[in-house]
């Protein structure tokens, strides 16, 4: 096994190659595609760049779908509008490195749109900051969440999307526990944080993801 020091310091360039991956695939991703269209992008674009296996598969959601879990069925109806929002969430393992991030963009001016994308980067940002001050526990963490999310006048939803470990492939060698349910404080470069909220009438949402450092 990988010392820990050393898991932490690749884990750190997975992150930078993922976050390079979701920049150069959101180009990738036109209005008029479906939802599968866009997946199928991605991986070639994994696979291009030497990715030849993922801890959790390439998950891209658009409009009234951005609502729906990580586990949901993808519709073929549901194509990218010109103004639209959509986000992206992939786990490219990097050699046998996990990287997590995802993030939510938004096609066209829908002023909506574009507020709830800023928001989930702003709750993100918080909660970082708490983090990093406090050093709570995940379920801590997570509680100060639901209080900032209720603030913000949106719903943290679905329930289970509550961050979870990193590290070389799988993290499952050290547990399935996700952050919302640790009674420690998580480590840096070990662990992601994750948020998808929803729009009070659960017509749209937002997701964003990252590794906490």
């Amino acid at each position: 096994m990988i010392h820990s020091d050393a898991v932490a310091s690749m884990t750190g360039d997975a992150r930078d190659l993922t976050w390079k991956a979701v920049r150069e695939i959101k180009e990738l991703i036109k209005p008029g595609m479906t939802e599968q269209e866009a997946i199928k992008l991605a991986n070639q674009y994994f696979a291009s760049q030497g990715v030849r296996k993922f801890w959790h598969k390439t998950h891209i959601r658009f409009g009234s779908s951005t609502v729906l879990s990580f586990d949901d069925a993808y519709q073929e109806s549901v194509v990218l509008k010109s103004e639209d929002i959509f986000y992206i969430d992939v786990g490219p393992v990097w050699g046998n490195i996990e990287g997590d991030c995802g993030e939510t963009f938004v096609i066209g001016e829908n002023p909506d749109f574009i507020k709830i994308s800023r928001d989930v980067k702003t709750l993100f940002g918080k909660v970082r900051e708490y983090w990093r001050d406090n050093s709570p526990s995940g379920v801590n963490i997570y509680e100060y969440a639901n209080k900032l999310v209720l603030q913000m006048g949106y719903v943290l939803h679905p329930s289970y999307v509550k961050g979870h470990r990193l590290s070389e492939f799988s993290h499952f060698k050290y547990t399935k526990e996700g952050i919302g349910h640790l009674e420690f404080t998580p480590s840096p470069e070990r662990w992601v944080l994750e948020f998808q909220i929803c729009h009070p009438s659960m017509k749209f949402g937002a997701f964003y993801e990252d590794l906490l450092c």
